[in-house]
C-alpha cells in the first residue's frame, strides 16, 4: 500500500509540475471562476430578495460556479496524456487504478484551490453570511472529493473522443446531480445554521460508492 501511494503521489506531482509550468489550464480555470463570480454578483447581487428567499438561490449559485469552474479544468486529467502522447507510455509502466488515484488527488487539490478563491469572493460580492462556517467547510471538502473522483474517471472515458469538453459535461451532470443536490442542501443548512447530518451522510455514501466504482473499473477504462 505504501509503494502504491508513493507511485500515485508521483503521478500527482507530475501533473502539478506540468500545470505549474504551462499555467494555461490553471489560468483558464481561475479566470472562469472569477468571471462567473463577477457576473453572478452583478446580475443577482445581495438585493431584491428577502433573506429567506436569497439563501437557497445563493447556495445553488455557489455550487453552479464550483461545478462549471471545475469542469473547465478537471477533465484535462487524462486528456493531457492523450494530447502529449504520454498515455501509451503510462499504460506500459503503470496500472489504471494507480493512475486514477494519482490524478484524482491532483484534481481534488485543484478543486480545493478553486474553492479557496470562490468562497471568499462569493461571500464578499454577494454579502453571503454563513452561520456554520465549519459545516460549510465539511460539505465542500467531502463533496469536492466525490466531484474530483467522478470527474477524473469520466476524463478517462472521454479522453480519446471528439468534442471532449461538451461530452464530459453531458455525461458528468447526471452522474454528479445527486451529489450536487445534497451539496446544495448541506450548504443551505450551513448558511441557516440547521442540522447537516443527513446531507453529510449522503455525501459520504456517494463518495464511497463513486470511489469504489471508479477504482474497480479503472483498469477496464485505462486499457481500452
Amino acid at each position: 500500500m505504501k509503494a502504491f501511494l508513493a507511485r500515485a503521489w508521483a503521478i500527482t506531482a507530475k501533473d502539478a509540475a506540468l500545470e505549474l509550468r504551462r499555467r494555461i489550464g490553471l489560468t483558464s480555470v481561475f479566470f472562469f471562476a472569477a468571471t462567473a463570480l463577477t457576473l453572478v454578483s452583478y446580475a443577482v447581487g445581495p438585493f431584491g430578495l428577502r433573506l429567506e428567499d436569497r439563501l437557497p438561490v445563493q447556495a445553488a449559485l455557489f455550487w453552479i460556479i464550483l461545478f462549471f469552474s471545475a469542469a473547465t479544468g478537471l477533465p484535462r486529467a487524462f486528456v493531457r496524456e492523450e494530447e502529449t502522447g504520454t498515455a501509451l507510455a503510462l499504460r506500459r509502466v503503470t496500472s489504471g487504478p494507480l493512475v486514477l488515484v494519482g490524478k484524482t488527488i491532483f484534481n481534488y487539490g485543484l478543486f480545493m484551490a478553486i474553492s479557496a478563491v470562490v468562497i471568499p469572493g462569493f461571500a464578499i460580492l454577494l454579502e453571503w453570511s454563513v452561520a456554520q462556517p465549519v459545516g460549510l467547510a465539511v460539505v465542500v471538502v467531502l463533496a469536492g472529493w466525490g466531484l474530483a473522483a467522478v470527474s477524473t474517471f469520466l476524463s478517462a472515458l472521454v479522453a480519446q473522443a471528439g468534442q471532449r469538453s461538451v461530452l464530459f459535461v453531458v455525461i458528468a451532470f447526471p452522474m454528479l446531480l445527486p451529489l450536487l443536490l445534497f451539496a446544495i442542501s448541506g450548504t443551505l443548512a450551513a448558511t441557516r445554521g440547521d442540522d447537516l447530518t443527513t446531507a453529510i451522510q449522503v455525501i459520504v455514501a456517494y463518495d464511497g460508492a463513486a470511489s469504489c466504482a471508479a477504482f474497480l473499473l479503472a483498469n477496464t477504462v485505462w486499457e481500452n
